[in-house]
């Protein structure tokens, strides 16, 4: 039974929402022009895009979970938690299952296409340190280090070393010219391992007794515990699904004699007996496999209604009461959000630099994304049952925004790529700005857009479904255009807005008419006489 003492709905966060899913497809389209790790390599870059992208990354998902808990406490509050969980599994649920079966494998073959003409171009794009060592090409590599290249600085795609490069292909001629200028022969990868680790996994028992002879430590374990020794023991239908993944080519038989050359360098005398490892074949499936493609949010809105069953439970046991809460709406609120997110945003900075939070398509995500996500979410909860109705959150949109976009976001970008790792600082400012740009746009859509107008209701409706559909129709055009002599800026605008065209269409035509409209949106209200 529906309780009429909460709103039925929220014209301006409902119009925000959509602007969160649609600006994901304008973040999605300029990532071929930044330059950085991306499906799609545009032969246009231009560094404005980079800052572009990051400012989107850094607010638009914390936005949207934010969004997602107070609409979902909305929806607790009027209804009832049965209702929340029917209504999650109609609209969130069966459309992650409905897009794995069609959108998640296009995308995996857009991907493959384009991965297949990047590899076709290669030969001829610019080299890299990376490149060179990976490939073995002696001459190149002893040029990068005469220019004074990063020696130890991880590529953007895998994570890798040169050093590692290097080894996990097998160059020994190349690995001990980096130990010779100095590579760090501890320097970690993504996966917490180092270059033996990758030389005991393959078998590459001189690479191993380079890199021993240089300082190696056989203690060293990688992310999931693994020392070096333990590598060698991989059984062999593991080793080979990771070969081929990793495109590298190995025969078996070299392998199992090489890890047992490795062994006796490690100290160990017995033969390895490689042992199968079920529950970490498990693993890797469940943690790095990308099952959801661009529908992780949904994925991961089916977590965050798990944490939500779990604190309605908590919530009546403790007697909870929808009550002006002044520590959720006035500045009292920055002295536990800003500590609180900082944990989970300081544990996601641990690697490459990057600016905003990470993403996981994984069936398990990481826990601190997990985390850092349902923070926003909670809030976005318990705002909902701080009862604003005085809009005292954002109400000084007018000085946050410019704060946030003008001060705090460019100094936590420069900071995030100082180093090869951001300081406290920098994540600090990254976790400023995404509460910084939540709670200024909240503002400034409850100051411009709170009545209800025809077609931006239209527009929140199309926009899921524009989102859901958006990256293989971007990436095919990107895929298209990035060979032609036209301008970074021209090539994006062509992407964007002819691909919003595209989406508003069809979802006019061939998805509001039809059941996967009402599946999206729910039922259509009745059109009054």
């Amino acid at each position: 039974m529906m309780d009429s003492a909460f709103p039925t709905r929220r014209h301006d966060l409902d119009a925000l929402r959509a602007v969160a899913m649609l600006l994901g497809i304008a973040l999605h389209g300029a990532l071929s022009f930044t330059g950085g790790p991306w499906m799609v390599q545009d032969s246009q870059t231009h560094p404005a895009f980079h800052g572009f992208v990051s400012a989107i990354h850094g607010f638009r998902m914390p936005l949207f979970f934010l969004l997602s808990g107070f609409f979902t406490a909305m929806l607790w509050r009027r209804r009832g938690l049965w209702a929340v969980i029917t209504h999650r599994f109609q609209r969130v649920f069966l459309p992650l299952l409905l897009g794995m079966v069609t959108l998640v494998p296009l995308m995996h073959q857009i991907s493959l296409n384009a991965a297949a003409s990047s590899a076709k171009e290669a030969a001829s794009a610019p080299q890299s340190l990376w490149k060179a060592c990976a490939t073995g090409q002696v001459d190149q590599v002893r040029v990068f280090l005469d220019q004074g290249k990063p020696l130890n600085e991880p590529d953007p795609v895998l994570g890798m070393t040169p050093l590692s490069h290097a080894t996990l292909q097998g160059h020994g001629e190349v690995v001990r010219l980096l130990l010779a200028h100095g590579a760090e022969v501890q320097k970690r990868n993504r996966d917490e391992g180092t270059a033996l680790h990758l030389a005991a996994f393959l078998g590459r028992s001189a690479i191993a007794h380079d890199l021993l002879k240089a300082g190696a430590k056989p203690d060293c374990k990688n992310v999931r515990g693994e020392t070096p020794l333990d590598a060698t023991v991989v059984d062999m239908g593991l080793t080979q699904r990771i070969t081929r993944l990793m495109k590298v080519r190995v025969e078996d038989s070299a392998v199992t004699a090489g890890r047992q050359q490795v062994r006796e360098l490690l100290g160990m005398d017995e033969p390895a007996t490689p042992q199968p490892k079920p529950l970490l074949r498990l693993w890797l499936f469940a943690t790095r496999v990308p099952l959801f493609s661009h529908l992780w949010f949904l994925a991961f809105l089916c977590w965050m209604l798990g944490g939500f069953v779990v604190w309605t439970r908590l919530a009546k046991l403790i007697g909870w009461q929808p009550a002006s809460v002044r520590w959720v709406t006035s500045g009292w609120r920055w002295l536990w959000l800003l500590p609180l997110t900082l944990l989970p945003a300081w544990i996601m900075s641990r690697g490459l630099p990057h600016f905003g939070p990470e993403t996981s398509s994984s069936l398990l995500p990481p826990l601190s994304l997990l985390g850092y996500y349902g923070i926003f979410f909670g809030f976005g909860a318990i705002y909902f049952d701080a009862q604003d109705s005085q809009g005292r959150l954002g109400r000084r949109w007018w000085l946050i925004l410019p704060l946030a976009l003008a001060l705090v976001f460019p100094a936590g970008l420069a900071l995030t790529y100082r180093s090869a790792s951001p300081s406290l600082l920098a994540v600090f400012l990254q976790v400023l700005y995404a509460w910084l740009m939540c709670f200024g746009l909240m503002g400034l859509f409850r100051a411009v857009l709170s009545k209800e107008r025809p077609w931006l209701r239209y527009l929140s409706d199309a926009s899921y479904w524009m989102y859901l559909a958006h990256l293989p129709l971007v990436v095919a055009a990107q895929q298209g255009l990035k060979t032609m002599p036209l301008a970074a800026g021209v090539k994006f605008i062509i992407i964007t807005t002819g691909s919003l065209v595209l989406l508003l269409a069809s979802y006019a035509f061939i998805v509001r008419p039809t059941w996967l409209g009402r599946l999206l949106n729910g039922p259509r209200p009745a059109q009054k006489s």
